[in-house]
């Protein structure tokens, strides 16, 4: 089940949070209060992922992570396309670290293309891909 991040589901999501390379915990406080979209995915009364979006044109999917124990279920899928259906844009993006294949085959699987290289892009210098979907 896929529903709106509530207030009461920070602390399990900042848990999440710790699955992330690169994470921006202030996120989380802008998808409660906005302007950010934030979903959760919750398996046995569990919030076992989440999803995090800037609305825009493009939309940014801006953080997304399904706990270990809960992948391969699908519910990475459902939050991606939660927010899509969320959003009004005809294109959303992401920005992923260049060497998380399995994030890139994920994304791919989703209809993400590579759209651009971002030399630097991390506070570390890491270089990331932005990916990128039309609805």
């Amino acid at each position: 089940m896929i529903r709106p991040l509530e207030p009461a589901d920070r602390p399990t999501v900042r848990a999440l949070q710790s699955h992330l390379q690169y994470a921006d915990p202030d996120c989380i406080d802008a998808a409660v209060r906005g302007p950010f979209l934030g979903r959760v995915a919750v398996a046995c009364d569990w919030v076992v992922g989440y999803a995090l979006a800037f609305p825009g044109d493009p939309a940014t999917l801006t953080e997304l992570v399904v706990a270990p124990d809960a992948r391969r279920e699908g519910h990475g899928r459902e939050l991606v396309e939660s927010v899509v259906s969320a959003i009004d844009t005809d294109r959303i993006v992401v920005t992923t670290p260049t060497g998380n294949r399995g994030v890139r085959r994920f994304y791919r699987r989703l209809g993400f293309e590579c759209d651009a290289t971002c030399d630097g892009f991390y506070a570390d210098g890491a270089d990331a891909l932005r990916l990128a979907r039309r609805e």
